[in-house]
């Protein structure tokens, strides 16, 4: 089957239109259909516009602004102060959009700012396809008005799919947030436009059957390409929906590559039979550039180690793997950022993202650290061909997301169930870094673990010997909790609690010393408590009650039970306490694939 080209196509309208009787409307219908597509965007690119402000006021805030030296106990307040009124409203912001939060089945949930979102976004699309679609006889919604601008408006928004889709994120670079965030307004748009797409569909049905007399029919191609697009979409929505997505993730990312391949080429066509192809090739250029940085990157970081073996694996426990990498000559990353790792000798297609467990150096032999929870799929293939000093060859393409920014803050508090302890222990290992060289981020730093089993201390023992040795200028505090044998509450804090063997369970919970932290040095800033779950509302609360004006910065890496727990001790609004003095709060949740700074 071959596919009409542009002039065959107005040859085809000219023909339709040919066959109608004058219609006085045709000329208004045209007009905004051309011309609505067009203030969608205006909108849109003025939202981002703000926002990216908002992102890049907030970077001089924070690295212009000196720091107060920690207080011990409760820090006074003083009279209530207008003058810090701009601080309380931006922290009820903060709580109202980020931190309170609606739930979406047992396991999910959406806070307030993504429920705005996406009903703003519907809003959005739909009024601009509906309004003003009353034709001159007096009908009002005149499907001959609406349809093809519904379609236009879904066309022109492919470019905003894709774009949130992508790793290398042009709004993850104008805003801040990162591109494993943007991945919910993806799908949010993804589903928008799939009911917008069959609103056009039927609006267009209408007028065939009704009104053209079947002046253009099924028979033609693009009328074909448009109906497949449809039906692409839809069946993207529907296997995207988390349960689904979930039960079966990496069949989930083929057929997610697939229908999304059929769908964009057949809008395509569909688009330029009517000549819109302009519509929906910004779309296709997108995804070529995505795809061909991330190859590009996969190129520069091969080299002859990596093809000898650059990786080796550590079996740590049955749930969880240590894998080496040897350090790519070009690769660059900031504490906190993940890599997606490709290992042939155990799949060859996939690609699965992973943070590293630490911080650039010099250090021409650096290997980058990753800690990895054993789950079904890649990980636990890998577990099974692995064994302790196992070679495997892994390319890496990265590194990815956006992690806080600690410095600027009174007090830094990084909390982290289980495994991760992978994004909160470089964090904290920059902020030491950077005491020892003199330039204090913060004042004081909290570092709180809950565990499952006390063994995973060793994990980081040897890391936090060379990180604290001889830091002076900074007020650190290492909070160890060991939860094994602790009152369970409503949802687990470390991946590792669940399926653990007997076998990797400690006999006996360690003190310091027995946990790999013998050096005195070390051991005065550890504490580790047994059989019991940290305290977080009352830590943090201490933490706020101590801090005397400016932020603090509270960072959460663990399973959705632990950033919800601390979302809710920092719910309560806090907006006197702070025109009196207190400190506001940026909260940044990592919770096992999504993240945001709020």
């Amino acid at each position: 089957m071959s596919f009409v080209t542009t002039s065959s196509a107005n040859q085809l309208l000219d023909a339709v239109v040919a066959a109608q009787t004058v219609d006085p409307d045709r000329v208004i219908r045209i007009g905004r259909a051309a011309e609505y597509p067009k203030q969608v965007w205006y909108f849109i690119a003025s939202s981002v516009a703000l926002v990216s402000l908002c992102h890049c006021l907030s970077l001089v805030y924070t690295y212009t602004r000196t720091l107060k030296p920690a207080s011990k106990g409760i820090a006074p307040r003083g009279r209530v102060s207008l003058l810090r009124l701009p601080h309380a409203l931006v922290e009820l912001f903060r709580i109202v959009s980020f931190r309170c939060t609606i739930p979406v089945g047992q396991s999910h949930s959406l806070n307030v700012a993504e429920v705005f979102l996406t009903a703003a976004y519907i809003a959005v699309v739909f009024t601009w396809s509906l309004i003003n679609s009353t034709a001159t006889t007096g009908l009002k919604l005149d499907p001959k008005y609406w349809a093809n601008t519904a379609g236009n408006i879904a066309a022109s928004q492919l470019s905003l799919l894709v774009a949130l889709g992508m790793k290398n994120n042009i709004f993850s670079f104008l805003t801040g947030i990162s591109f494993d965030k943007l991945n919910y307004l993806h799908r949010m748009v993804a589903r928008v436009l799939c009911v917008l797409i069959w609103v056009h569909a039927g609006g267009r049905v209408h007028c065939f059957f009704l009104l053209l007399a079947g002046a253009v029919t099924w028979d033609h191609p693009w009328v074909q390409c448009g109906l497949l697009a449809g039906v692409s979409l839809t069946l993207l929505s529907l296997v995207s929906i988390r349960p689904i997505r979930d039960a079966g993730y990496e069949v989930f990312k083929v057929v997610h590559l697939a229908l999304a391949f059929i769908f964009i080429l057949s809008a395509y066509f569909h688009s330029n039979g009517l000549g819109l192809g302009y519509y929906v090739w910004p779309s296709i250029l997108l995804w070529g550039l995505d795809r061909f940085l991330r190859a590009l990157r996969l190129f520069l970081f091969i080299s002859k180690t990596t093809l000898n073996g650059n990786a080796t694996v550590d079996v740590l426990s049955s749930h969880f793997l240590r894998l080496k990498v040897v350090k790519p000559k070009f690769l660059r990353w900031a504490p906190g950022q993940s890599v997606y790792l490709t290992i042939p000798g155990v799949s060859l297609i996939q690609a699965h993202p992973f943070t590293i467990s630490g911080v650039e150096t010099v250090d021409s032999e650096e290997k980058l650290v990753f800690l990895i929870r054993v789950r079904d799929g890649l990980t636990r293939r890998l577990l099974n061909k692995a064994q302790d000093g196992y070679k495997a060859t892994v390319f890496l393409d990265g590194p990815y997301s956006s992690p806080p920014l600690l410095r600027g803050h009174e007090r830094v508090i990084l909390i982290a169930g289980g495994s991760g302890v992978a994004f909160t222990l470089p964090l904290l290992l920059d902020v030491l870094r950077q005491c020892k060289a003199g330039k204090p981020p913060c004042s004081r730093v909290l570092f709180v673990w809950a565990i499952r089993d006390a063994s995973h201390i060793a994990w980081i023992s040897g890391l936090l010997h060379g990180a604290l040795d001889g830091v002076s200028n900074v007020e650190v505090d290492i909070y160890i909790y060991i939860t094994e044998g602790a009152q369970e509450g409503e949802g687990e804090w470390d991946d590792s609690s669940v399926n653990m063997d007997p076998e990797d369970k400690a006999e006996e919970l360690p003190t310091s010393s027995q946990a790999g932290i013998s050096d005195p040095n070390i051991s005065r800033f550890v504490t580790i408590s047994k059989r019991q779950r940290p305290d977080l509302t009352g830590i943090i609360d201490r933490e706020l009650s101590a801090c005397s004006g400016g932020t603090i910065s509270i960072n959460v890496c663990g399973t959705t039970a632990l950033a919800e727990t601390v979302r809710c001790a920092l719910r309560k609004p806090r907006c006197t306490d702070i025109l009196k003095g207190g400190p506001s709060v940026v909260l940044h949740v990592e919770a096992f694939g999504s993240a945001v700074s709020v």
